[in-house]
């Protein structure tokens, strides 16, 4: 009688190969995906609205801040921890706007305090980039039915919380960092004068990770339609690339604002309109990535 057959084993690297299968199938959707949301960027009236962001921004800058700041002085008075988070909100400038820090000197100087209804007010200006952004987004995600002004003031209004509390969380790791330095990162820092640069490399990281993490909250429940939550992540992941590239190679650019036509801080103003405005393109092009993504996983 013949031996019993042996059971049949799975091939060694089978699971290699199902790894590297599936990773060359995920190449394929994500450059499938980058393709197509190139191709409907340019279809698409993105740049009127991108245009609309970097209008909205502006007008809305003022009014966030003196938000931020009336909330900053809730928790501290400490003039250091005001000037951390205004370092904070520029870490995601090409550079640091003269006319912005001027301002808002001159307000505290005058004693400028928000009562109810100028908080009220404060608010619903600060909330006009982010109904701009809403809007954006809803358009180039290409939805068939855009939401009741009610819903699309409630995000907005979301979006404004959210950067309050990435301030206040903003201010809490300042404040710790300042901590940490002041009793032992100095003396470290005189034997291992490398540890600045892993700082700055560190920080450099840290806002970019934070972009993203932003950027995918964004594209998952902004958009007035069905979204999986692990479909952002690719348009999400390249559009904190792409913008911290654009950032370095723009912060490079104007690190002198004489090479402009215009001086002073009509520059600086010019500048921070035409940052906002490549910034916008980016998300924008990653709202048409993430769409894309999310139709071909859904074949």
């Amino acid at each position: 009688m013949s031996a019993p057959a042996k059971a049949h084993q799975p091939p060694r690297f089978s699971v290699t190969r199902r790894v590297l299968a599936r990773a060359r199938a995920e190449t394929r959707l994500t450059a499938l995906a980058i393709g197509r949301g190139l191709a409907g960027f340019y279809n698409s009236d993105d740049l009127t609205f991108a245009s609309s962001i970097a209008y909205y921004a502006l007008l809305s800058l003022f009014p966030f801040f003196l938000l931020a700041f009336a909330i900053i002085a809730s928790i501290t008075s400490s003039e250091t921890d005001r000037q951390a988070v205004l370092g904070f909100v520029l870490r995601y400038f090409p550079q640091k706007f003269s006319f912005v820090e001027e301002q808002l000197a001159a307000m505290q100087s005058a004693g400028f305090r928000l009562g109810v209804a100028g908080s009220l007010l404060m608010t619903w200006a600060a909330m006009g980039v982010f109904g701009a952004i809403t809007s954006a987004v809803n358009h180039a995600w290409g939805v068939d039915k855009q939401p009741s002004f009610l819903k699309h003031k409630l995000i907005s209004f979301a979006m404004l919380l959210l950067a309050g509390v990435l301030l206040v969380v903003g201010l809490i790791l300042v404040s710790a960092v300042g901590v940490v330095e002041a009793s032992w990162f100095e003396a470290v820092v005189e034997r291992a004068p490398w540890l600045l640069q892993l700082r700055s490399l560190a920080l450099q990281s840290a806002t970019t990770l934070l972009f993203i993490l932003v950027v995918g909250l964004v594209f998952y429940f902004v958009p007035n339609a069905q979204v999986r939550f692990r479909d952002v992540w690719v348009g999400a992941v390249l559009t904190g690339l792409l913008w911290r590239g654009a950032l370095s190679g723009f912060s490079y650019y104007v690190r002198d604002v004489s090479r402009f036509d215009v001086h002073g801080s009509i520059a600086a103003v010019v500048v921070f309109l035409f940052w906002v405005y490549v910034s916008a393109v980016i998300l924008l092009y990653g709202v048409e990535v993430t769409a894309a993504n999310a139709r071909l996983r859904r074949r």
